[in-house]
């Protein structure tokens, strides 16, 4: 059996062995698992980027989330019927569309 020494910041390592505990893992198995994957997948098993790589869709989510509160580009289909999502007087607060009721009631 091989052995791997590497370092890493306390912190991190404290965080991480945390993780790796709550899903009942060693250190030492987690950087198993990390390596067979790699095996496995012929490469790195997640996406590595630059951190700004992720900024730009955040911003984007950001933008339309600000749109959608302020009334801006929200485009409504004919997919949503607003009546059909109201609960229902007998429902006391339950939201059955009324269009499963139609059902129900015609069996």
């Amino acid at each position: 059996m091989a052995q791997v020494n590497f370092r890493i910041d306390d912190e991190t390592k404290q965080k991480a062995e945390e993780l790796f505990n709550s899903l009942g893992l060693t250190m030492s198995s987690a950087i198993t698992v990390f390596i067979q994957s790699s095996l496995d997948f012929q490469g790195i098993p997640f996406t590595v980027r630059k951190r700004d790589a992720l900024a730009r869709p955040m911003d984007e989510l950001i933008r339309r989330v600000d749109d959608v509160e302020h009334g801006r580009n929200c485009h409504f289909h004919d997919l949503i019927d607003v009546d059909d999502a109201k609960p229902s007087k007998r429902s006391r607060g339950t939201t059955r569309k009324a269009s499963t009721r139609r059902r129900r009631s015609a069996s």
